[in-house]
């Protein structure tokens, strides 16, 4: 392995180590440089190509683009995003990591650009990590599910981080606030 050097910087997704999408292997060479560099991408990857990229992808060919133009990869579907620039659209799509989801993953957006995504979360890390995300979740749940408030709060207990239903917990980099969506299977 060659000798570490700083993870790149991901506007969109601050912690990619604390999320999961990024962890540290010292072994697995990336496909996309062929060099070991300490970390491995394990989030989704979308191809046109036949390629196999889970788990094979170094964060430096993300950041850079390399990995998305060598093996036509997108990391996020941005495709409910609405109103954000091509710029960012392709920023999130081929240069950020992405999150693994339930069913189809979505990137949230908020004053005309990306928000950064946070984590997955469930009751327990949104009332420790993410409060100010509480009443959003919920609110998504009641617009969303069509839930009433009493059904709202009990679908929200049973929120998992490693099960289902989960959140996905996202702030926009302008105004702080906090944006969510709940997913399962």
């Amino acid at each position: 392995m060659e000798n570490p050097e700083p993870l790149p910087a991901f506007r969109y997704h601050p912690d990619p180590v604390g999320t999961g999408a990024i962890v540290a292997n010292p072994d697995q060479p990336c496909l996309g440089c062929s060099r070991i560099r300490g970390y491995i991408y394990m989030g989704p990857v979308s191809t046109e190509k036949n390629f196999i990229l889970d788990e094979h992808l170094c964060p430096w060919c993300i950041a850079d683009g390399s990995a998305a133009k060598r093996f036509s990869a997108t990391f996020n579907d941005t495709g409910v995003a609405e109103g954000i620039p091509d710029a960012v659209r392709a920023e999130i799509e081929q240069r950020t990591p992405g999150y693994t989801g339930w069913q189809q993953e979505r990137w949230m957006a908020c004053c005309g650009d990306g928000a950064e995504f946070l984590g997955v979360a469930g009751k327990r890390e949104l009332e420790r990590d993410f409060q100010e995300a509480v009443a959003v979740v919920k609110k998504h749940l009641r617009d969303e599910f069509d839930l009433s408030k009493a059904d709202a709060e009990d679908f929200f207990d049973g929120l998992s981080k490693d099960g289902e239903p989960s959140a996905y917990v996202f702030r926009c980099l302008h105004c702080k606030k906090y944006l969510a969506y709940v997913d399962e299977a």
